[in-house]
Formats: C-alpha cells, structure tokens, sequence
C-alpha cells in the first residue's frame, strides 16, 4: 500500500510540475512573475479570502461533527493534547495544505486551464479528478471517498479560478484539514490525526465515513455541497467588497 501511495504520489507530482511548467511558460512570455502567476500576493483581498475560507471550512466541519453526533453515527470520548501537540499539528496541516494547493490549483490546473484553451469549467473537473485519484492508496479508501476528495478537488478548484486567489483555497483546505482531525478527532482521509477529542464510530460508515473520515460519509458529502454555496455567496453577493471595504476604505 505504502508503495502504491509513493506511485501515485510521484505521478501527480510529476503532472503538476509539468503542466506547471507550461504555465509558468507562459506567465513568463507575458510578463507576468511567478508568484503572481500562482495568485500567492498578499494584500487586503488575500487576506479576507483566507479568512473566510477558514470560517466557511471550520463551520462546515462542526456542523458535519453535530449532526454525526445527533444522530449517534459517532461518540467522543476525552483526549490528552498538549498545546505543543496541538500548534505542530497546525503547522504540519497548513504546510501540507499549502503544497498541495501550489502544485493542484497553481500549479497543474493553470496548466490544464492553458492546453485546454480556456475552459476552466472542464479544467476543474481534471484537477478534481486527479486530486481525488491522489487518496486512492489512503488506509479505508472507498469509492465514497474518491468522490468527497474530488468535490473537495472541485471546491478548491472553483476558489482558485473564482476568486483569482489562491488563499481562498488554502483558507478552504487547512481549516478542513485541521479541524477535522487535531480538533475534533476525526481521521483525515484515512489517517489517524489525533484531536482534543477521540471520535467513535457508532453507525454506518456510509453516513459517518468510517476509519476515513467524513470524506468518505454521507454527511460530509452533503457538506461539500453546502461549502460550494457559502463560497458562492461570498464571492458573488458583495460579502467580500463589503469586507474589504471596511477594513480598508477607499
């Protein structure tokens, strides 16, 4: 399995770097620095995305931990954490977040928005794919969970060539990361994470997500869906002008 993970992962890799590299290519002919090109500046807007990315996914996932609990699909049980454990979680989530969104969405999906002439629509549906693909050799994988990781794959996606940011996505990704696993106790993609709290399985794995984690649940699917909407409504409602505005006028 071990070795299984390793293939895939040098194949993704290996496509991200090279449709990264046709984009990177192609910001060059124009003129245009690489880390513009990745959309990593950091100003205002940057920063309201990922602070929103961080409220949609945190409040996205303790709905997911509510309604599992409601419903008795999972129990809790007290954890030991340190704080120390818990900020080397945080670091170690957000920098897995970050590469990921760099070589994905930077990276592999401006490649793929490039050869396949503009349509981002289809590009996004690739990139998801591929990020879903990516969890296949995980521990518990599931044809349950290649779909939650590639909603999440289109999640992602959509901030990225919606916002022209990649901090919305990043925002997305560590939040859902590390609420889901060093706070709340639930595996990530079939990972043991620790948490403040330990999480049981007591219902169907097909609501819950099992030893996978809500990726691979119905609820957390559902989830995805209500990410999608929230996100939407943030960029297209006047919600982040409004914000923007506030914090920096004029």
């Amino acid at each position: 399995m071990m070795n299984l993970r390793m293939v895939v992962e040098v194949l993704m890799l290996a496509a991200a770097l090279g449709f990264g590299a046709l984009a990177i290519r192609h910001w060059r002919a124009q003129g245009t620095p690489v880390l513009r090109g990745l959309s990593l500046a950091w100003n205002v807007r940057a920063g309201c995305d990922l602070m929103a990315g961080i409220a949609i996914a945190s409040l996205a996932m303790l709905g997911i931990f509510l309604i599992e609990a409601a419903v008795g699909a999972v129990t809790t049980s007290p954890r030991q954490q340190s704080w120390g454990e818990l900020g080397s979680w945080f670091l170690g989530k957000s920098a897995a977040s970050l590469k990921e969104e760099i070589l994905m969405r930077g990276l592999l999906l401006s490649g793929l928005v490039l050869v396949l002439k503009g349509r981002r629509t289809l590009a996004i549906l690739v990139s998801a794919i591929a990020f879903g693909c990516i969890h296949l050799s995980n521990p518990g994988a599931s044809p349950l969970s290649v779909l939650g990781n590639t909603l999440g794959g289109v999640i992602y996606g959509m901030a990225f060539l919606l916002s022209g940011s990649l901090w919305l996505a990043i925002g997305l990704h560590v939040a859902w990361n590390f609420v889901q696993g060093p706070l709340l106790g639930f595996p990530v993609s079939g990972i043991a994470a620790g948490g403040l709290q330990q999480v049981h399985d007591a219902g169907p794995a097909w609501l819950s997500g099992g030893a996978y984690g809500p990726e691979a649940g119905l609820v957390g699917i559902a989830f995805r869906f209500v990410i999608i909407a929230v996100m939407l409504l943030w960029l297209k409602r006047g919600w982040r002008r409004a914000v923007r505005t506030e914090i920096a006028p004029g």
